[in-house]
């Protein structure tokens, strides 16, 4: 479940899609109570992205649990459940699912993102578990556990930055990576930064907290809180404005079609675009790109 939308109001209010966005809570004046339902559509289209996709698009912590089999030279090869794959954080393996040998940060190898090698214990690690004795044989059914970070890194701005920079504070850090890089999509002032190489990040944790990232080089611009710091490709966060705004052209009071054309539609009679039937089917076209791969 996402917590943030893939993309932020101001982002998504920049974007051209001609749509009037003051009157989405009728009746209501207050500005920051139409960014506010605007967020909560945003969010369910970020939600709808992750189902069409079958697992999270957003940076995430996953734990994945399998049976499993050595292979002959001592390794684990895993196919990860969700991708891209960008850090292995820990192993657990072992005759009995009670009873796994762990290793904390394993010379593990992934493969265009979802195939994960990981090498078992040898020589410098000791093969617990319950009566167990040596290595496991290959060929041998093992439960496995394996805990990564997958996914593409879409948090925000946790406090204001101003040019000239060289650090920011985002509030979830999870998948940022040292020496890779980033878009802040503020309206106006976006730029793209890169995480300084000898950065480190914290430890992964399913409640991430606020932390302070060093840039390669100091931001062009000044930044408000609260605006995207993206690794997500363009057209993935293109998908969930498409889907935004098939909700934003969905209502109709009184006939029950799910996206109405302008003949049974009584809102959107003065509306040239027929259905937002085009929008869903571009958006879902995007997403097959990044859906998961079983």
């Amino acid at each position: 479940m996402a917590v943030n939308p893939y993309v932020s109001a101001a982002a998504f209010a920049a974007h051209p899609t001609y749509l009037d966005l003051d009157g989405l809570r009728r009746g209501v004046s207050d500005p920051d109570a139409q960014t506010a339902e605007l967020t909560n559509l945003l969010l369910q289209a970020s939600e709808w992205a992750d189902n069409e996709a079958d697992q999270p698009l957003g940076a995430h912590l996953y734990n994945q649990r399998e049976r499993t089999r050595a292979t002959r030279s001592g390794q684990l090869a895993i196919h990860a459940d969700h991708g891209p794959v960008r850090q292995i954080t820990g192993v657990g393996y072992g005759w009995s699912q009670n009873a796994l040998t762990t290793v904390a940060a394993p010379g593990s190898w992934v493969e265009q993102g979802t195939n994960m090698v990981i090498p078992m214990a040898g020589a410098s690690v000791a093969w617990s578990g319950s009566l167990q004795f040596g290595a496991p044989a290959a060929g041998g059914e093992l439960f496995a556990q394996v805990e990564y970070v997958a996914g593409h890194v879409a948090t925000v701005l946790e406090e204001p930055a101003t040019a000239g920079d060289l650090q920011i504070m985002v509030t979830d850090p999870t998948g940022l990576e040292p020496g890779a890089r980033y878009r802040i999509w503020e309206p106006g002032v976006e730029e793209t930064v890169a995480v300084h190489p000898d950065w480190v990040a914290p430890v992964p944790s399913a409640s991430p907290l606020p932390t302070l990232v060093t840039l390669a080089s100091a931001l062009r611009y000044d930044h408000a809180a609260g605006h995207d710091l993206s690794g997500m490709p363009g057209d993935m966060r293109l998908a969930v404005v498409l889907y935004t705004v098939s909700l934003l052209i969905r209502p109709d009071s009184t006939a029950e079609d799910e996206f109405p054309d302008n003949s049974s539609s009584t809102t959107r009679k003065d509306d040239t675009r027929p259905t937002g039937m085009g929008l869903v089917k571009e958006a879902r076209r995007i997403l097959m790109s990044y859906a998961r791969v079983r």
